[in-house]
């Protein structure tokens, strides 16, 4: 088995043009695209994406997936149909594109065995008072029913990935494997895959080689990100091969899993994020040379 690598182009800190060229220059199989800021899905014609398919085949690569990015957590109330459409859209973007995968970001997981927030008691005096500060007593909606919600979403979304031939991949904020297997458990009309981020992993305080050898299953996606651990036991993303993930034990796992995806180096902060990306392809490569495309 071959790990194919893949870079974002957003990145690369260039034009969507210009960052195809860097990347083929990386000798790389494929580029993840964004399906807001690069190739807008609600705008996109049929002649944009020729030419970048174009690009993009010239420099023998192929289009490794689309990222949706979204302010708010997928299960978020507030501007939610907005946000589904637009995911909707990068759905069939990316059958058009020729590629399967679309990224999006879900957030934590709502814990639905988690007892809801206690509201803090209001005081007699200060309901009277229309001057009165008191925090409202509505702590929002419970935890089991933004589970419910989020399953409804992601239900209605695989669902709309099998008519259009993607597959929905889920960036999480934190790995549970509690959580995760019974979202997956609840989400049944279609396929969907959990993306696999060592560098999350690291700035919750987990081991990425034991979260992927015990989700190897449901896991699909992989972002190429590294990160450290702070003294005040926070986390800082940093450019691969600066960070503490263990290269050389992940990526021979990956390999033993049989992972056949798209491992794709990111850099999403810094000064130098093009030089980053480029020294992240090298060092994946200078680690398992002859299976790094």
């Amino acid at each position: 088995m071959s790990l194919r690598l893949a870079v974002a182009t957003e990145d690369l800190n260039t034009s969507l043009k210009i960052g195809i060229g860097l990347a083929g220059s990386y000798e790389v199989s494929g580029v993840r695209l964004n399906s807001r800021s690069e190739v807008p899905a609600d705008k996109a014609t049929s002649s944009s994406i020729r030419q970048i398919l174009l690009s993009v085949q010239e420099r023998r690569m192929e289009v490794a997936g689309l990222l949706c990015p979204t302010r708010h957590a997928l299960y978020d109330q507030e501007f939610l149909e907005p946000r589904l459409n637009i995911i909707r859209q990068s759905m069939t973007l990316a059958q058009k594109l020729e590629t399967r995968e679309l990224v999006v970001r879900c957030g934590r997981i709502p814990d639905s065995d988690a007892q809801p927030a206690a509201s803090a008691p209001v005081d007699i005096e200060d309901q009277a008072n229309p001057f009165s500060f008191s925090v409202a007593s509505d702590a929002g909606p419970s935890p089991a029913t933004e589970f419910s919600l989020l399953c409804e979403i992601l239900n209605d979304l695989t669902r709309h990935g099998n008519h259009v031939g993607c597959v929905l991949q889920l960036q999480l904020s934190a790995y549970s494997e509690k959580l995760i297997r019974r979202l997956l458990a609840a989400v049944t009309a279609g396929p969907m895959d959990i993306v696999f981020d060592p560098a999350t992993a690291i700035m919750t305080g987990t081991n990425p080689t034991k979260i992927f050898r015990n989700l190897y299953q449901e896991l699909g996606y992989v972002r190429g990100r590294d990160a450290v651990r702070n003294m005040d036991d926070a986390g800082t993303e940093v450019a691969l091969g600066d960070g503490i993930v263990d290269w050389t034990e992940l990526l021979p796992t990956l390999q033993e899993a049989d992972y056949s995806g798209w491992l794709c180096v990111e850099r999403t902060g810094g000064d130098n994020r093009a030089d980053d990306v480029q020294r992240g392809v090298s060092h994946l490569k200078t680690i398992i040379p002859s299976n790094a495309d």
